[in-house]
């Protein structure tokens, strides 16, 4: 105890002494206090911050429960829901997506008098990102007139069904058009094969 005091005791009559280490020591003192302040102002910002983000999602949630067109917004929704799903193919197996996927491009292909038709089926795979939904591919080759494959592109994205072109490769020479396409089908059942 004794070294304590004795070591408090040189301390004050250093300070006394030497104006530069008090004037040092009221400097660190400063220094601390401002980054104390500044770090608790930082942490109030971010908690007025978060409290009025809350403050929002309240008043929006209340505002929800006071509207009183619940009734309206389900017809809209169900209207658009149906409009969305006759976009999209149906089928309810896999061999009946790649049958109609096959059908719907020969028959476009020969409205457009493709020379030498060929049209191969694809990958069919369910598309993890949308549950419900697969993705069935299918290859148009065949030799075609000049501007033939932009009324082939133009008749894939004026389908009424939605399709994709995932590639087009031209053969100028031979006037031969290569074309993968994709179409999404809903309704497919993912069936396990027996014995697996």
């Amino acid at each position: 105890m004794k070294a304590l005091e004795k070591l408090q005791a040189q301390a004050k009559a250093e300070l006394a002494a030497n104006p530069r280490l008090r004037a040092g020591l009221w400097l660190a003192l400063g220094i601390g206090l401002l980054w104390g302040l500044l770090a608790q102002a930082e942490r109030l910002a971010a908690a007025q911050e978060e409290y009025a983000a809350e403050a929002s999602r309240l008043m929006e949630a209340q505002a929800l429960l006071k509207r009183e067109d619940w009734a309206q917004l389900l017809a809209e929704e169900r209207i658009a829901g149906n409009g969305l799903r006759e976009a999209f193919w149906q089928a309810e197996t896999q061999g009946l997506a790649q049958a109609q996927l096959q059908a719907a491009l020969a028959n476009m292909a020969s409205r457009l008098h493709f020379r030498n038709l060929r049209v191969q089926l694809g990958v069919s795979q369910p598309l993890p990102e949308a549950p419900g939904f697969w993705q069935v591919q299918a290859q148009l080759s065949g030799l075609h007139d000049p501007g033939a494959e932009l009324q082939a592109l133009h008749a894939i994205a004026t389908h009424p069904k939605k399709l994709v072109t995932d590639r087009l490769d031209l053969d100028r020479r031979n006037s031969r058009m290569l074309l993968t396409v994709s179409a999404l089908f809903s309704g497919i059942q993912d069936i396990e094969p027996e014995g697996g």
